[in-house]
């Protein structure tokens, strides 16, 4: 039986890049996606290319640093599947990519209020229902800037440390409850928002091409492990943070 065919899967970021892949990835193993997106035109691409492959989705356009439009976001969820059983928080952004002395106040709001503010509060209003169905799970994705400093600037780098801890958190919380939270570190992973990073004398480029899988990773290689840990083989992981990075940081 596919590993989803009876879950309800939101997920936030995903008309593009690793959100995008999730949803196709989980779609095809049966589980009824919430694709949400800032960009509406996105999320509603992301569900063509679900339904055309026979899956059932449906786009939902929410900013997850507003209370408001997350809660309002739940409730479509729920109000068109009826449950919510697994939550990936996915949506993210950079910064101004400089020392920590010239970033602006404005840059590490924005980047704390979705990379950080937008797990939490998509959390928080997912949490309930969980609850009320007695299991869930979540899974959120941090970055291996979760675990190290690196040229990803200072807010981000902040922002994703705080996703680890928020993780470790939640689980600890939530895990008698029922709810399992876990979380993924990616390394540079070619999609629109790396795209200045992802080519030859970009930033990670040594770094990445040094590492034993000699290449940047692609949206597919972060699907496939939302989808092990927000599924059932994955029910004895709790709390950590899971770095997929082609061994970039193992030095």
């Amino acid at each position: 039986m596919p590993r989803f065919s009876d879950r309800v899967v939101l997920i936030t970021g995903a008309g593009s890049g690793l959100g995008r892949a999730a949803a196709v990835e989980m779609a095809g193993e049966g589980g009824a996606i919430a694709v949400v997106d800032i960009d509406r035109p996105s999320a509603e691409e992301t569900v063509g290319l679900i339904t055309r492959e026979g899956g059932n989705a449906v786009a939902i356009e929410a900013d997850v640093s507003s209370s408001t439009s997350v809660q309002a976001m739940v409730a479509a969820a729920v109000g068109h599947f009826g449950r919510i059983d697994v939550l990936v928080n996915n949506a993210g952004v950079v910064g101004e990519l400089k020392p920590l002395h010239e970033v602006s106040e404005e840059s590490w709001d924005f980047v704390q209020s979705v990379d950080m503010k937008g797990v939490f509060l998509c959390s928080k209003y997912v949490i309930p229902i969980m609850l009320e169905q007695g299991r869930g799970v979540i899974v959120n994705i941090a970055s291996v800037s979760g675990f190290l400093a690196s040229k990803t600037g200072v807010e981000y780098t902040a922002a994703k440390h705080g996703v680890t801890g928020l993780t470790k958190q939640t689980a600890y919380d939530y895990g008698h409850q029922g709810i399992r939270a876990v979380g993924i570190g990616p390394g540079v992973i070619e999609t629109p928002l790396t795209a200045e990073w992802t080519c030859e004398g970009g930033p990670f480029h040594e770094l990445t091409m040094e590492a034993p899988a000699g290449r940047y990773g692609r949206p597919e290689d972060v699907a496939r492990l939302v989808a092990f840990l927000a599924s059932d083989d994955a029910d004895f992981m709790h709390g950590h943070t899971i770095p997929i990075d082609g061994g970039s940081i193992i030095r």
